[in-house]
């Protein structure tokens, strides 16, 4: 558990000092994170600097460090065991990053699932509109400042990532720098961060081929996308000669850069395409919604600020994005939110306009997880597709089609009235598919052992999930039926 800078014991705070001072001794000189390195590590450090013209100076020269024989001291060890310095990393930051806890901010630790996870709290608790936490912008990941540094560095790196995904490319701007203060080890004012984060992931790009296999039909398409993302990835720094060759083999820390970024970076509120990681900040979990805001001021300091009044030792957390879908969030993050609703898994490739003018949107069609109720939007759509491929119902689905866009609910309303077994049948059907699907792949889970497959718990947790909703979804079709 991280101790508050005033409650450190003097004979642990001199020993902390000793080990930092020599990190910051060792080759570079920290100073709020504003770097002044010896030349051959320019490359990394010159994205700290704050001059607009940087670029152009002698400091800001790349040199690659990508020889074969290339090797840095301290390198953060990515085995699943190694434990998480975050303790350590904390003072750091405080000491010697700039960064202000207020309202008691600390960080604790916890059990899930037999593995130690963080989160952020504070001890004193503190009212709505009270910031909790102030992180100087010289410690904070931009992927507009990395950017701009790399201007005629990585254009050739770039051309994968903008030709699938140009969306991304801030992130892969992030993902780059993340690999090459990893390269720089103990050289690194990002060394203790890095030392403080997760080495076991859940995510997409973590699951082994056994647990992919075990997935149901929707969910396996969102992680096999996921996927996809980090193989661009990984294939576009093959171009970016700052990074190592070894670097670029090594997929166990391609796959460690690539989930700190998609798990850690959020968009600017300034700037959707400025991707941003804000060391410290970064602990605070998801919530949905969540009682803490990250706010940025006008030079690009970061503070965490209270959404609502918080009690002493309430986890901060922030929302990761739509709690409904389960999947999405399972895939990027690799954790389990349980919604009050949550997808009906009704997957429809290549929807007409017409349809997805109807309603169909996957993140619309929603099943109550407690009560099992259906969403409209799930009626309308599972209505108008099923009249869409019946010719002889042309004149109703047109019929169904302009009531809607009009909001005619009268003639929508008798529509659905005349179909209502039609549709509840074919809900079912679709239900008591799913339910069997992720019976037998819960089966298939259950014979193999989790310590071979460590996210195999939750996966069962997830398919749980699932199976206790569509239950409810079916127990409430039925009730319906026989109304």
């Amino acid at each position: 558990m991280y101790t508050p800078m005033t409650m450190i014991s003097s004979s642990s705070f001199s020993s902390f000092l000793l080990l930092v001072s020599a990190l910051a001794l060792s080759r570079c000189v920290v100073s709020s994170f504003q770097i002044h390195a010896t030349p051959q590590y320019a490359a990394s450090h010159l994205f700290r600097t704050t001059s607009s013209s940087s670029s152009s100076s002698s400091s800001s020269k790349l040199h690659s460090v990508a020889a074969d024989s290339h090797t840095s001291a301290g390198l953060v060890s990515l085995d699943r065991t190694a434990p998480r310095q975050v303790e350590y990393f904390q003072e750091y930051a405080v000491n010697y990053g700039g960064v202000q806890p207020e309202n008691g901010f600390c960080l604790q630790s916890t059990v899930i699932d037999e593995q130690e996870e963080w989160y952020a709290t504070t001890a004193e608790g503190a009212p709505e509109g009270s910031r909790v936490l102030w992180v100087p912008q010289g410690m904070i990941l931009s992927s507009r400042t990395i950017a701009n540094e790399f201007t005629g560095y990585v254009e050739q790196a770039l051309f994968a990532v903008q030709e699938n995904y140009p969306h991304l490319v801030p992130q892969f701007y992030l993902f780059l720098k993340v690999l090459m203060e990893y390269e720089l080890g103990d050289e690194s004012p990002y060394g203790p961060w890095l030392a403080a984060l997760p080495r076991k992931w859940n995510t997409a790009v973590a699951m082994d081929d056994f647990c992919l296999s075990c997935l149901p039909p929707y969910l396996l398409g969102v992680c096999k996308e996921e996927r996809y993302q980090y193989a661009i990835f990984k294939q576009a720094v093959q171009d970016f000669e700052y990074v190592s060759s070894s670097a670029k083999e090594n997929d166990e820390l391609l796959k460690f850069a690539y989930n700190v970024v998609m798990t850690r970076s959020f968009a600017s509120p300034q700037s959707t395409d400025d991707y941003k990681i804000v060391p410290v900040a970064d602990m605070v979990n998801h919530g949905h919604p969540g009682n803490t805001v990250l706010m940025y001021d006008d030079e690009d300091n970061c503070s965490v600020v209270l959404q609502k009044d918080v009690a002493p030792g309430e986890p901060l957390t922030m929302s990761y994005g739509n709690p409904n879908n389960p999947s999405r969030l399972l895939s990027k993050y690799g954790f389990l939110h349980e919604a009050p609703a949550t997808f009906c898994k009704m997957v429809i490739s290549k929807p007409s306009e017409e349809l997805v003018q109807v309603g169909y949107d996957p993140e619309r069609m929603l099943y109550d997880t407690a009560t099992g109720e259906i969403a409209p939007e799930v009626w309308d759509v599972l209505l108008y597709s099923r009249l869409e491929r019946k010719p002889q119902l042309q004149h109703i689905k047109e019929a169904f089609y302009q009531a809607h866009m009009k909001g005619d609910t009268e003639t929508k309303g008798a529509i659905h009235q005349q179909f209502q077994q039609d549709t509840c049948s074919a809900l079912r059907r679709h239900v008591d598919h799913i339910l069997i699907e992720v019976h037998e792949l819960t089966v298939k889970m259950n014979a193999y052992d989790s310590s071979k497959h460590p996210r195999l718990p939750l996966l069962r947790k997830h398919h749980a999930m699932v199976t206790s909703t569509f239950q409810k979804v079916r127990e409430y079709l039925t009730s319906i039926s026989t109304n």
